[in-house]
């Protein structure tokens, strides 16, 4: 391996990109690495996009921060797909994903159909999925109301004549979520394919984002907070845990209840990439023996501090416009560039990667050749999540689809 790299280009770094590469270029050139102006040159190619005319240029000692068919997991109608198949292989639907069916797959409608005649009789969701970084468009649907009898006799004829409606899934409403100032709480966490060939992911913490719009994710409302992790627990999960009793959570989660969202966390991505590992994906490029990638989750969280995927991205900016998330940021490309420094330097010298010695934050979290014979995934021992609690929720706004949780504040104020 690397055996016709040219000398003296080990710590070379390509990227044909502007400020949302930065964090990336100032890591590596902390950690000694020199930036070059052409692709032909670069050891490591970053790029905020994916440009896929870079997968046909280049050379057996590249790395690319990209890899093919990751639309597979970031487009919901795929991941939708992609769920079913894992849960028909496992037989078991993964805890952290709500129900979900996609309007536009013939055979999620044909089972949407009998679910339908059986009564709808929870919450739900229609989600539209935007454009690349365009947030969702939510449409929620309560129990018993008259937009769900609609819906549902909608669905019912358009199945009938073999029409697709304009949406793109159903989703059941996630009862009881964690709230701030009547807004859902997601958490933001990032993931890395150190290697492709063997496949090791990696987990590290992101952080806590409140009082983003209950439709679009990305809009933010006149009070909205955003935290590092360990600020968030002290801050919102220890008084809440608190306030809950020992009734509700174990000691275990009353001491360390970032510690039990983060299991999850680690447990959710790890079953996302053995969901979704296949032939055609997280695969290097055409001529690379090897490659990375750099992703981020979103999860809400319920008041039972279980956690809820909302979506999974291939790409994502880069905010630095708190001062933790410039030190967030550093965690991050520092970590990675020291892991892929390490990984790569063993493969030259034929040595086995794990463990790592240099995680920088980094957690392991599924490692696999290329046999499902040979393969390791984290997963949260002697969890066991409970049936969800029903609710009830209310339409508010039907331009602003703003919706009234009946749901327990985690915290009044700032």
């Amino acid at each position: 391996m690397f055996a016709d790299m040219p000398s003296h280009h080990e710590k070379y770094f390509y990227a044909p990109c502007s400020k949302n590469c930065h964090p990336m270029i100032r890591a590596l050139r902390v950690l000694g690495w020199d930036k070059v102006n052409t692709i032909e040159e670069g050891r490591l190619i970053f790029s905020h996009k994916q440009a896929n005319e870079f997968h046909d240029e280049l050379k057996s000692w590249q790395r690319f921060n990209h890899i093919s068919n990751s639309e597979a997991w970031h487009d919901l109608t795929m991941q939708t797909a992609g769920w079913k198949a894992y849960t028909t292989k496992t037989g078991k639907w993964p805890y952290f994903v709500p129900e979900s069916y996609s309007l536009n797959r013939d055979e999620d409608r044909k089972a949407l159909s009998i679910r339908i005649k059986s009564g709808l009789k929870e919450n739900w969701s229609v989600i539209q999925e935007g454009d690349k970084d365009e947030a969702h468009t939510i449409t929620h649907l309560a129990a018993g109301s008259k937009e769900l009898f609609l819906f549902s006799k909608n669905q019912i004829g358009s199945i009938k004549n073999k029409k697709k409606i304009d949406a793109t899934i159903l989703q059941s409403f996630v009862c009881n979520p964690l709230t701030w100032k009547k807004r859902k709480i997601a958490i933001r966490s990032f993931w890395m394919i150190a290697s492709m060939d063997p496949l090791i992911v990696l987990y590290q913490d992101g952080y806590a984002r409140h009082g983003y719009s209950d439709s679009n994710l990305f809009k933010t409302t006149k009070d909205y907070y955003e935290a590092p992790l360990p600020r968030f627990e002290e801050e919102m999960l220890r008084p809440y845990v608190r306030g809950r009793g020992r009734r509700k959570f174990n000691k275990d989660i009353q001491k360390q209840p970032l510690a039990h969202i983060r299991s999850q966390l680690k447990e959710s991505i790890a079953t996302l990439v053995d969901a979704f590992r296949s032939p055609t994906t997280f695969q290097p490029s055409k001529l690379a023996e090897d490659g990375f990638a750099y992703y981020v989750t979103d999860s809400y969280l319920d008041e039972d501090l279980n956690i809820w995927l909302a979506k999974a991205y291939n790409e994502t900016k880069i905010p630095e416009d708190r001062y933790f998330l410039l030190e967030t940021n550093h965690n991050v490309f520092y970590g990675m560039g020291k892991v892929l420094t390490e990984i790569w330097e063993k493969q030259a010298r034929g040595e086995s990667i794990l463990p790592l010695q240099h995680g920088n934050g980094w957690q392991l979290v599924y490692a696999a050749d290329n046999s499902d014979d040979n393969k390791w995934m984290y997963q949260y021992i002697g969890y066991e999540r409970k049936v969800k609690r029903s609710c009830r929720i209310r339409l508010i706004d039907k331009d602003t689809e703003e919706v009234e949780y009946h749901g327990e504040e985690v915290m009044k104020s700032r």
